[in-house]
């Protein structure tokens, strides 16, 4: 059996360079580029209502063209596909549609102030589900990739307006690093389909391997949930870097369940010089639940960075709109909690609902514990009569611990939770006596320890007033 085994082995590489493979890869990259087009048809036109939402009124009837322009050749793209069989120039169809959808956004960065304008985010939600959904080589996602950054640098640099060097640096940085991503993600997974198709032309060939090839096909199967931990990388590499705000000092970490998962955190600071942070968790896990984590993080950095003086609350309830029309609009059921925090000098504001925050008072070393209260995203319509403001004062030398539920919610061997007891011991046994980057990595560690097995994700956010 062994010798059988090999020899049907050493059949398989060719079958891998043959028309039958061309064949199949062309078909994938016919039938995924349908799906590819769906959702231009669908998700172009939705965001308008961001637009809407967002961007200076005088922009919209501009921007309702571009939109208007974009969605037509997404159709007209669906038509041809359909009506069309799958050949070696299927792919066309993926350069086509970034070339259109990237213009749209590279249109609007444009008329939005350049280099200036956090919208150029957008890019990447046309980078990413081009290359994660097209099973193409690596060098069709570089191309891909560089041509939109490229056009958008150009665009940008002869029409745009003023700039400094940091900000289009900083820009750059964000979408280069995308495309080295999907860029390795491509290559990734086509060698996965290249696999999978030759195990399963080694099924085709011979009766006397099946046992085996049976074997192979799982693996195969099995490494092509290796996907799931690029779109967990990547998930994790778009969380922002542990800085300093002003007078806040912020250390956090996410730690992934198995699969992509729905925890959310975020910190910035706009163009006009307010500091936000943002922590919720978004229902169920996987790439759904991933992909509204990534809706939420694009509207609320659009939201701040929008004009100065919003409140928490107003962030939120405009968030909620977003969310809740894009869900729906897919026919999706996740909803999540969110608290949108704006830091100011002395003193944090909060609007939504999440999991308690934890004080440290540095003067008097006693644990404070501060609920707040409100609805979900992506329940209802129209949260704007259910949601407040709430101030906390925060001292010089305070701690204040945000988290989420895999926090509390892990069990151990015999199914007890690790509780809101333990996580406050584990909080004021390193609060003002550790490093913030040291103290995260304790209470973490002190969870992991406590779980049998890690079921959902771990996120803690650490901030402490330096002055």
């Amino acid at each position: 059996m062994s010798d059988v085994a090999a020899s049907g082995a050493g059949r398989l590489e060719p079958e891998l360079g043959t028309e039958r493979f061309v064949s199949y890869r062309d078909g994938l990259v016919h039938d995924w580029m349908k799906i590819l087009a769906v959702l231009g048809v669908v998700l172009v036109p939705l965001f308008l209502l961001l637009d809407y939402v967002t961007m200076p009124g005088e922009l919209l009837s501009r921007f309702a063209v571009y939109r208007g322009v974009a969605t037509l050749s997404s159709v007209t793209q669906l038509g041809l596909l359909r009506v069309t069989k799958p050949s070696r120039f299927s792919f066309v169809h993926g350069y086509v549609f970034s070339f259109i959808v990237c213009g749209m956004v590279t249109l609007m960065t444009v008329d939005l102030g350049g280099f200036s304008s956090g919208y150029y985010v957008g890019l990447m939600l046309v980078i990413f589900p081009v290359n994660v959904l097209l099973p193409w080589r690596s060098y069709h996602a570089a191309a891909n990739g560089i041509l939109a950054v490229g056009s958008y640098v150009l665009a940008n640099l002869v029409f745009g307006g003023e700039f400094t060097a940091g900000m289009m640096v900083n820009n750059l940085y964000f979408l280069l690093s995308s495309v080295v991503l999907v860029v390795a993600m491509s290559e990734t997974r086509y060698r996965l389909i290249q696999r999978e198709f030759g195990v399963r032309a080694e099924l085709e060939d011979t009766n006397a391997v099946l046992e085996k090839s049976r074997a192979d096909l799982k693996q195969a199967r099995d490494r092509l949930w290796s996907e799931m931990e690029v779109a967990q990388r990547i998930q994790t590499a778009l969380l922002p870097r542990n800085r300093t705000l002003g007078g806040w000092e912020i250390e956090a970490t996410m730690r992934p369940a198995e699969e992509v998962g729905g925890d959310y955190y975020d910190f910035l600071e706009t163009r006009h010089g307010e500091r936000w942070l943002a922590i919720g968790d978004v229902s169920g896990h996987g790439v759904e639940s991933g992909l509204v984590m990534m809706m939420t993080q694009t509207a609320v950095a659009t939201l701040v960075n929008d004009r100065a003086g919003r409140t928490p609350s107003d962030v939120f309830v405009h968030t909620n709109q977003v969310i809740r029309e894009n869900v729906s609009r897919l026919g999706g059921h996740r909803y999540m909690t969110l608290n949108i925090i704006r830091l100011e000098a002395s003193r944090l504001v909060v609007a939504g609902k999440h999991q308690d925050l934890l004080v440290w008072r540095a003067a008097t070393g006693a644990l404070e514990i501060v609920s707040n209260q409100g609805p979900w995203i992506g329940v209802v319509d129209d949260v704007r009569h259910a949601v407040e403001d709430q101030a906390l004062e925060v001292g010089v030398g305070d701690w204040v611990l945000l988290y989420s539920d895999g926090l509390t919610e892990a069990t151990d061997a015999q199914g007890r939770l690790f509780g809101e007891d333990r996580l406050r011991d584990a909080f004021g046994a390193v609060a003002g006596k550790l490093s913030l980057q040291d103290a995260v990595s304790s209470v973490i560690e002190r969870v992991r320890a406590y779980q049998q097995r890690q079921d959902d994700d771990l996120t803690l956010v650490l901030l402490r007033r330096a002055s």
